[in-house]
């Protein structure tokens, strides 16, 4: 018995769907890079595929790699973000302000630059990400498998 879908296909064109993988245009676009360097990044996260025609980028593993990367304004170069104040920490990781600055002490990943009332604050990003490992659940066997899939 054939399974039929109920209305038209045309449907499911009007959802946004989510795209596991890109291509490097629309890497060169997103990142306003050229394509030797959308090439290199890719290729730098671990989510280039090169297929027979086309190369293929995993949006996720790119978006993971860049993200803590900053655009130089003055030489248009992409840098690795090493320090970042508590704000945008706080946007990075999706943590409340208070939480995040709170976590931040207890890594040890706080840096204050100045003496005065409105001194810097900065976090080293490497050892709070260091720290936040500890936080990691390991993965649980599923109560209901799901079938055919490979590595059992």
């Amino acid at each position: 018995m054939v399974n039929t879908l109920s209305g038209s296909v045309c449907a499911y064109r009007k959802e946004t769907v989510k795209p596991r993988f890109i291509r490097i245009d629309e890497v060169m676009a997103l990142l306003d890079v050229t394509q030797d360097e959308a090439m290199d990044i890719a290729l730098a996260a671990g989510a280039r595929y090169q297929l027979a025609k086309i190369i293929l980028v995993h949006k996720e593993r790119l978006m993971k790699f860049m993200k803590h990367s900053a655009r130089v304004p003055s030489s248009n170069k992409i840098v690795e973000k090493k320090f970042v104040r508590i704000g945008e920490g706080s946007m990075t990781y999706s943590i409340g302000h208070h939480r995040f600055i709170e976590m931040a002490r207890a890594a040890g990943a706080v840096y204050k630059i100045g003496e005065a009332k409105g001194n810097t604050i900065l976090i080293n990003l490497e050892v709070f990400d260091e720290y936040m490992e500890q936080f990691r659940e390991p993965p649980t066997e599923m109560k209901h498998p799901l079938p055919n899939v490979k590595g059992d």
